[in-house]
């Protein structure tokens, strides 16, 4: 039985709530579509979720010997098909920037309604021409040539930008023939005989291989929140479960029997009797001898190896799972670097209680110290292990499962589960937590708050605010109002961070715990950092030491201020050479000077490029402007270069802007207008780098005599 049989049989069985693990592996993929062809995100999220439910009602039909996904996908088709028929409304705009993605954007919602439909099912859900010529009712023929229309309309409306014509070269039409394998085998060497001598066409194939992986991105940017799979469980009922036959007394008789000759020929053989007593205790309770933690009795075999859990190491903080790996045949333990182990499969390991809600995590890859394993290994502490940061564990209870699901090691595939039982309530917690309460007022624009840090056997978690001074967010509001941009303000808000880094009073790096499964940044949350206690050198960054005690010796240390202000600036010139030509205005605390542009010409006498320089000063400002270019028409015009950042920390009178402007290949020439427009100014305060400051109470390092 596949493991999304297993999760359909609990639901069935009456646990709705593993329904999330449904939701949670394909909601992205089908919200992707549904926004696709509804054009509204809140219409999108709707239609997902009408046919979650569906889906969910239809469950005690799914027969095993069907693919899942597809069975799934099946029942949301006739919503899709529905509404791609029906839907006429004007699509919202995604928040993409890259020009070229905005390109996209547009080609795929300029597809008849039909050809959008089977190009996402075809592009996202991975359906086949065949399967989709049934379940669309067309023939094949129709499913393939709509679908070749809908990648050639596609690469009209994006590719063609990047791709000059020429006399002597290759049609775009025949390159994406060649691409796609589609050309007889007399042209196919004809093709591979002009590559040879062609870059251009090379380009050409170079940039239909980025176009797809761009045109990947863009299909699936669309994803859905958190909160959507609890919406969705909300609004089920529960299936009821089948009762199950009873065991007979005859059963039940008879494996009590063999558990008592179990025990008895342990007092004839075993001297020692606890560890058939304990078997037989946890049959009677659990129903299976390896269902409670005693150590070494969780392992897994497949593939001629096994994954053994030697030991679980908890506290408040942090969750330590050791773990040993040995091949059939060998006596010693493997030691694996992380790379051995697959672990970014779906949620390798996960905490339920019993009753079966799941408890987030966070954890690390294995071995985030093995580069230090010389060091521990010397000091005898060396043991591969997973560390794991439970989110919420003022709600974990008292009793819960670890569950392991690894699905490769040793580049091998395979299966191997493990359950854990884990009575929380008997932690011993050794965690110590600090209340720091220290505030930075950083040039009355941001504040710095050193919330607190937790000390753990193994590593400490440090918490810290960064927000913005009132009177820096008040007049940020009021800046982007007055300019009808309020829409921008959670832009400016991401843009106001503070780098930091856990060291050493002699300024050696710790050791930072990086979780695979890292969460959003979230504004409204205090920011969490997690150290080692080991360190590293800082020529070669490897482990060289541990902290003897962190309490007294672990130090943050500012390793970058940086803010983003808004600016609204708008200049049209036209695009001709010009000698320095004087501006007026102010961007910001930037007073403009004047402009100039220089034409380079080409052995033929054509313009090759031109350069453009924006000269200003400022005594106080010491931020780097934001540029964009663009034509009359609103497209982005291209440019390189961008040498105004050699004077970026020069005072006074300076280059703002400084670079080359080049025409696009699908251009014969240059814009006749220019368009510059000045969207932000970026600031870095390298004055505060370097700066540390001490993650314990100054007084309480004192009293432990060290200073």
């Amino acid at each position: 039985m596949n493991e999304e049989s297993f999760i359909i049989k609990e639901i069935t069985a009456g646990k709705k709530e593993k329904y999330d693990q449904i939701i949670e592996r394909y909601k992205d993929k089908l919200f992707a579509i549904a926004l696709w062809i509804t054009g509204n995100k809140e219409n999108a999220e709707n239609l997902v979720k009408q046919g979650f439910m569906k889906a969910y009602g239809e469950l005690d039909t799914y027969e095993e010997s069907s693919l899942f996904s597809e069975w799934l996908y099946e029942q949301f088709l006739p919503l899709f098909k529905k509404v791609a028929k029906s839907n006429s409304s004007t699509p919202i705009p995604l928040p993409l920037h890259n020009p070229h993605h905005i390109k996209l954007e547009e080609a795929i919602y300029t597809l008849t309604h039909q050809a959008r439909l089977e190009f996402l099912l075809i592009r996202i859900l991975h359906f086949s021409q065949a399967n989709l010529s049934s379940l669309m009712e067309a023939s094949i023929e129709e499913i393939k040539d709509r679908y070749k229309s809908s990648m050639i309309h596609i690469r009209d409306h994006s590719l063609l930008e990047s791709y000059q014509e020429k006399r002597e070269c290759l049609s775009l039409r025949e390159l994406i023939d060649f691409y796609e394998g589609e050309v007889k085998e007399k042209v196919e060497v004809e093709i591979k005989d002009h590559l040879e001598f062609c870059p251009d066409c090379r380009e050409v194939l170079e940039g239909l291989k980025k176009e797809e992986v761009s045109l990947d991105f863009v299909l699936n940017f669309p994803k859905l929140e958190e909160a959507f799979n609890k919406k969705v469980l909300d609004d089920l009922v529960a299936y009821t479960p089948k009762k199950p036959k009873h065991r007979t007394w005859k059963y039940q008789l008879s494996v009590l029997g063999i558990l008592g000759t179990i025990f008895l020929l342990g007092i004839l053989i075993v001297p020692n009797l606890k560890p058939v007593a304990d078997m037989v205790t946890t049959y009677m309770k659990h129903g299976t001898i390896y269902n409670v933690w005693v150590e070494g009795t969780y392992v897994a075999t497949d593939k001629d190896i096994s994954f053994e859990v030697t030991e679980v190491e908890m506290d408040s903080l942090y969750m330590y799972i050791y773990y040993d790996v040995k091949k059939e045949g060998e006596n010693e333990s493997s030691t694996l670097t992380h790379e051995d182990i697959d672990f970014y499969s779906y949620k390798p390991i996960r905490i339920v209680d019993e009753t079966g809600k799941e408890h987030p995590v966070q954890v690390t890859a294995p071995e985030y110290l093995r580069s230090g394993r010389k060091v521990l290994e010397k000091e005898g502490e060396y043991r591969p292990f997973f560390l794991v940061y439970i989110k919420d564990k003022e709600n974990l209870p008292d009793e819960f499962d670890i569950k392991i699901n690894i699905a490769n090691l040793q580049s091998k595939y395979g299966s191997w589960k493990l359950d854990i039982p884990i009575r929380y309530d008997k932690v011993e917690d050794t965690s110590v937590t600090v209340t720091l309460n220290e505030v930075m007022n950083i040039e009355d624009k941001m504040i710095l708050e050193f919330m607190d840090v937790t000390y753990s056997k193994h590593g400490s978690r440090f918490r810290y605010n960064i927000r913005r001074t009132d009177e820096e967010r008040d007049k940020l509001l009021t800046d982007l109002k007055t300019h009808d941009q309020e829409y921008r303000l959670q832009e400016f808000e991401l843009w106001h961070q503070i780098g930091l880094n856990g060291i050493t009073k002699d300024g050696n790096y710790l050791v930072p715990i990086y979780f695979h499964d890292m969460y959003m940044y979230d504004s409204n949350e205090p920011i969490e950092m997690h150290f080692s206690h080991y360190y590293m050198d800082n020529q070669y960054y490897e482990v060289s030491g541990k902290l003897e005690n962190p309490m007294q010796e672990l130090y943050a240390q500012i390793m970058g201020v940086y803010y983003q202000e808004p600016a609204f600036y708008s200049l049209e010139i036209p695009l001709e050479e010009t000698e320095r030509t004087p501006l007026e205005g102010k961007i910001n605390e930037y007073e403009l000077i004047d402009y100039s542009i220089v034409a380079t010409k080409d052995r033929l006498g054509d313009v090759s490029k031109y350069e453009l320089i924006i000269n200003g000063k400022s005594d106080n400002s010491r931020g780097e402007i934001g540029w964009t270019l663009m034509d009359g028409k609103g497209e982005y015009v291209q440019s390189e270069g961008w040498y105004h950042y050699d004077e970026r920390d020069k005072k006074g009178t300076k280059k703002l802007l400084h670079v080359d402007i080049t025409s696009r290949y699908d251009q014969a020439a240059f814009p006749e207008t220019l368009v510059i427009k000045a969207d932000n100014i970026f600031t870095q305060l390298k004055s505060l780098e370097g700066e540390k400051f001490p993650l314990f109470k100054e007084e309480e390092k004192a009293e432990g005599g060290t200073e």
